[in-house]
């Protein structure tokens, strides 16, 4: 923001490719609302007179109603206006390395903590989506050093991360195959399981965030990093993540262990792309005319102690299933939830 008035939001030419190759999806109108007006809501900070973080818009247009959503620039080295109108198309995004990471961004450090994590999330944005810094009209130097760090170490951190799609195909793979499994644990065992993420067509994501959770049933205990660890990794370049769960040596017979495997993501699917050259492009943020789309899922599996009973011939896989009954029975088998 340039003297209260002015949203400079500055950055070099977003992808040339994107801009060249991506279907445009609709003409409409964008108008750039004051981010220093608190009642807007917008968190960043001003740098060398220029704003820095989350951009307050409205969407109109389209044959649809006018929407309010919050956006990122892309263009280092162009500005846009507050309480300007800009004309504009609804451009598709590419799965790029570049928007990989920047979908990263918004769906793991969005919304921003607070005004600096804003800034520092638009920063990065510059960065993977530019090759290069920015100068002001005048060849200075206006991003301060203390932002250009935490943007740039935002950016090098996402590089190479991504996110879950609608149609990819989440499961365990290890020592369960389906979701919502059961399988059968002594107290003091370490099991390993293994859940893979592929996209539509069969080939791994590598690079996405999974969370691992256990929780001890029928208590709701959720175990801590001494017997579930880790709890937060990145699916490897077969699209696997693993996680070891420890069995309490307190377990009860007839108690259970609910592990879950969770992800999620905020996609960019479409990017504001100003008629203005010399204006900047925006990534929307939220459902406003359908800028983003969001994905979670989980996949659940559960460890169950073998009751005392006689077993005598019985197969493993069968005294599972008596163990999961049993539990059932004690009136502590809810149906678990996926998202």
């Amino acid at each position: 923001m340039h003297k209260a008035s002015k949203v400079s939001c500055i950055v070099i030419l977003s992808l040339l490719f994107a801009s060249i190759c991506a279907a445009v999806y609709a003409d409409v109108q964008v108008y750039i609302m004051n981010p220093l007006d608190s009642s807007n809501n917008a968190k960043g900070v001003t740098s060398s007179g220029y704003w820095v973080g989350e951009i307050p818009v409205t969407v109109s247009g389209d044959g649809k109603p006018s929407q309010q959503t919050k956006a990122y620039c892309m263009n280092f080295d162009k500005t846009v206006y507050a309480g300007s109108t800009y004309s504009s198309q609804a451009t598709a995004v590419m799965d790029t390395a570049d928007w990989r990471a920047v979908s990263y961004i918004l769906t793991w450090y969005n919304p921003p903590a607070d005004s600096g994590a804003a800034a520092a999330n638009q920063v990065a944005i510059w960065r993977l989506l530019n090759n290069t810094r920015g100068y002001d009209y005048y060849k200075e130097p206006w991003l301060s050093p203390t932002l250009d760090s935490a943007g740039n170490a935002l950016a090098e951190e996402v590089k190479d991360k991504d996110v879950v799609r609608q149609d990819d195909f989440f499961q365990w793979i290890e020592p369960v195959t389906t979701n919502q499994s059961a399988l059968v644990g002594d107290p003091g065992d370490v099991i390993t399981f293994k859940a893979k993420l592929t996209d539509a067509y069969g080939a791994p994501r590598p690079g996405v965030r999974i969370i691992f959770t256990a929780v001890l049933r029928p208590d709701d205990v959720e175990l801590d990093s001494a017997k579930l660890c880790p709890a937060v990794t990145h699916t490897d370049n077969n699209g696997i993540a693993e996680v070891s769960v420890t069995v309490p040596t307190d377990m009860q017979n007839g108690e259970s262990i609910e592990v879950k495997a969770s992800t999620q993501s905020v996609w960019p699917r479409l990017y504001l792309d100003l008629d203005d050259e010399k204006r900047q492009d925006l990534v929307g943020i939220g459902t406003t005319f359908e800028l983003t789309v969001s994905t979670n899922v989980c996949v659940l599996a559960s460890i169950l102690v073998i009751p005392e009973v006689p077993l005598g011939t019985l197969t493993a896989g069968v005294a599972c299933a008596f163990a999961f009954v049993f539990w059932k029975k004690r009136g502590h088998g809810k149906e678990p939830k996926t998202k």
